[in-house]
């Protein structure tokens, strides 16, 4: 039971950022016991255990979205940040217990992959989700077909302002369209937190 809730609690600190699953280096450093320094301080001294995929720097809008989004966030944490907060994906955690090489960091990250786990059960398993997916995928196709025509113009000197300024408008309406989907498939599976009544009984 005391590891199942502290699984639960971790999922908590999970969050959905560029499509990944990720926890925040305050988050991942309070539960290895450490300062947040010292852990993106070892990411910066061993940038081949981590790449993008693995640890990235939030930029000031994912940030606000995302302290915008969770309440905890929002109201106590993250106000007096001198810089932007690093995340880790779940294999990033990993690579950051490997690195720490303490027996806290070690125990605890056992949990956090379990943690991970279970939360991506629960996006597979939400109806949704392939509808969310089909909207990425469009989009992804859209913007790759934009950049492509921009690029066009470009090389064939030919670009009209104009005309590039519709092209970015255009690409501006599909992303709030994936946005807004987004935010309709986070409301009904609770992507960015855990629900706490599933695996509760």
């Amino acid at each position: 039971m005391e590891n199942n809730n502290q699984i639960q609690i971790i999922e908590n600190k999970i969050f959905t950022v560029r499509g990944q699953l990720v926890m925040l280096d305050e988050d991942l450093a309070s539960i290895y016991e450490v300062k947040t320094l010292r852990l993106n301080e070892q990411v910066k001294r061993n940038p081949k255990r981590f790449p993008l995929r693995y640890c990235f720097q939030l930029t000031k809008d994912e940030w606000e979205s995302l302290r915008s989004q969770n309440a905890i966030l929002k109201n106590k944490r993250g106000k007096h940040r001198k810089y932007l907060p690093f995340v880790f994906s779940e294999h990033g955690c990993l690579q950051a217990s490997n690195v720490l090489k303490s027996d806290v960091a070690t125990e605890m990250s056992v949990f956090i992959i379990d943690a991970f786990v279970a939360m991506k059960n629960q996006i597979f398993s939400n109806p949704n989700y392939e509808l969310l997916r089909e909207q990425i995928l469009r989009l992804q196709s859209d913007t790759k077909l934009i950049n492509a025509e921009m690029l066009a113009l470009k090389k064939d000197h030919k670009i009209d302002l104009n005309v590039q300024n519709m092209e970015i408008n255009d690409l501006n309406e599909k992303v709030t369209e994936l946005l807004t989907e987004f935010n309709k498939f986070r409301d009904s599976s609770i992507i960015i937190k855990k629900d706490d009544g599933i695996g509760e009984g």
